[in-house]
């Protein structure tokens, strides 16, 4: 099989690529180790919390135990279906500030700074509430929540009473402040990316979509990308690329994929027996994410939370809700509402988001050695409860995705390596007391009952660093281990140019969140979408 373009990975970054690329004739195929994304649970917005760890429509990864997480190894969803994370995420369309972006630009990543970015967040969006700055007519709807909580307009207010103002649109001109979350949906359903963008591609005859095929390898010859070695219902073939190969397999799969082609940290692959093509120690390197620490508060007023609407023989209520009125709780994310701020002096933009919603899970017990337990989510608790989850917007601390094995269906080495660095802690636990003072507000007095986890005993820095250790997670915002930058030279170069071309292959791009120099103030998807839509443009300009 031959095709002008090919791409490793169908989900959000390859669903854009699928459709740009073979608008204008070029034939083009998309090689996805998933199936369809026909389960009912994706399409249902709440329905993330039944699909995370979905044996058949993700990866099933976990994290390297670190110090950073108390020695425990995480979960690490990452989506293996159409639509790849977009289809298993929380829905959660976010910009990030415009000096994220900036920052790229100054780090000699020319052409993607917050100027020239703007115009792709607003190609790729259609958000029908409009408003500055605002695509309406794009391919990813975005709309706000079907349902706003009531306890939102109390938040609301408390956030105004420690100082930071409320905002009718989270993706407007200002990012400091409270306000309730924007999610990639059309009414009652989640709008994926491959809803969005690959679904109303494939009707054209031009696109090939070879799903359910593992890739393999890059296949280079003599200097360039030929194609890609995939293995589909047990044969192996090369899918071949008359023009290019672009990866867009994540930040985990597309340095995984160079990696098996012999395109990384030399040494480590030669230990694995991989013949090396390019010494490249920046693969895999420079991995980014964000680490969430939740906190539960108890509610005093049971109709502010949703723990009961969602427990027991009240579950097919809420259904019938969704299906009838297109709102309820089926219609929630994981966050509702979004809190940035500054936490430091001298910031340029905020430090800390706080996600959350009024819905809190059932308490696990500690396991042994260890002074706080976890949560089951997707459990409610039977008392009325909120959860806060808080996290640093730009942490200092870098991890890696390495080869555990020269085998393509293995797991990778994944290595966040979370608070690794004095700064993030200091950051982490200014997070955890902005949190506490907000709920502390005089207009949640006899709303906030209590603060649940980890409580009021853990009052010292070592406490709350403990506790974030303990139970901390991901926000499932990996990016950065293929990046883009001026500074190719030296042990951990930048991989890619500006034009996301890997330095020393011909014919091969990388395209998706593994490109990103740093990781930005905000959840990462509405970044992915739009930085696919820049490469369409450079990639058929070439």
């Amino acid at each position: 099989m031959e095709f002008d373009y090919v791409i490793a990975g169908a989900g959000s970054a390859g669903c854009v690529l699928a459709n740009r690329l073979s608008a204008g004739g070029a034939t083009v195929a998309v090689i996805e180790a998933g199936g369809s994304d026909r389960h009912p649970w994706i399409h249902i917005p709440a329905g993330y919390a039944r699909i995370l760890n979905h044996p058949r429509l993700t990866w099933g990864y976990r994290t390297a135990p670190d110090e950073g997480t108390a020695m425990r190894a995480l979960d690490y969803p990452r989506g293996k279906v159409w639509g790849g994370c977009s289809s298993i995420n929380g829905l959660g369309h976010v910009r990030g500030h415009p000096s994220d972006y900036d920052l790229w630009a100054q780090k000699g990543c020319t052409g993607w700074g917050w100027e020239e970015l703007l115009r792709y967040f607003r190609k790729h969006e259609s958000f029908a509430a409009g408003g500055e700055a605002r695509g309406t007519d794009g391919p990813q709807p975005v709309e706000h929540l079907a349902e706003t909580p009531a306890l939102l307009g109390h938040l609301g207010q408390a956030a105004e009473a420690i100082g930071l103002p409320v905002l009718a649109d989270m993706n407007g001109p200002e990012r400091e402040g409270f306000a309730p979350f924007q999610q990639t949906r059309r009414g009652r359903r989640r709008i994926s990316a491959a809803r969005a963008y690959l679904v109303p591609a494939l009707r054209r005859p031009n696109l090939a979509l070879l799903d359910n095929a593992l890739a393999l390898r890059v296949v280079v010859e003599d200097g360039r990308a030929a194609g890609i070695a995939i293995r589909r219902g047990g044969a192996e073939q090369v899918v071949r690329a008359r023009r290019e190969v672009v990866l867009a397999a994540g930040a985990i799969g597309s340095p995984q994929l160079l990696m098996l082609s012999g395109i990384g940290p030399g040494a480590a692959l030669q230990a694995l027996g991989i013949p090396v093509l390019r010494d490249m120690p920046g693969v895999g390197a420079n991995l980014q994410d964000h680490y969430i620490i939740r906190l539960g508060f108890r509610l005093a007023q049971r109709r502010l939370s949703a723990n009961h609407r969602i427990a027991g023989w009240r579950l097919p209520l809420e259904a019938l809700r969704w299906a009838a009125k297109g709102d309820g709780v089926l219609t929630w994310s994981p966050g509702m509402f979004s809190l940035f701020a500054r936490t430091a002096p001298g910031l340029e933009a905020p430090d800390i988001q706080i996600n959350g919603g009024p819905l809190s899970w059932e308490a696990l017990p500690p396991e042994p050695g260890r002074r706080f337990g976890g949560i089951r989510i997707g459990v409610p608790e039977a008392e009325p409860g909120m959860t806060l989850g808080v996290w640093q917007c730009r942490p200092e601390s870098r991890g890696s995705v390495t080869l555990a094995s020269p085998d393509p269906a293995a797991a990778p080495v994944i290595a966040p390596r979370y608070l690794a660095t004095e700064g993030d802690r200091a950051c982490v636990l200014r997070g955890l007391r902005l949190a506490r003072r907000w709920m502390a507000a005089a207009p949640l007095q006899g709303i906030v009952a209590a603060e649940a986890r980890p409580g009021p005993a853990a009052e010292s820095d070592a406490d709350l660093l403990d506790f974030a250790r303990e139970t901390g997670g991901t926000v499932y915002h990996p990016c950065g281990t293929v990046r883009m930058g001026g500074d190719h030279e030296g042990p951990l170069g930048a991989p890619l140019d500006a034009a996301l071309r890997l330095r020393g292959v011909a014919g091969l791009r990388v395209v998706d969140a593994s490109v990103f120099p740093d990781i930005p103030v905000c959840n990462i998807n509405a970044t992915v979408l739009s930085v696919a839509e820049k490469a369409a443009e450079l990639i058929l300009a070439a």
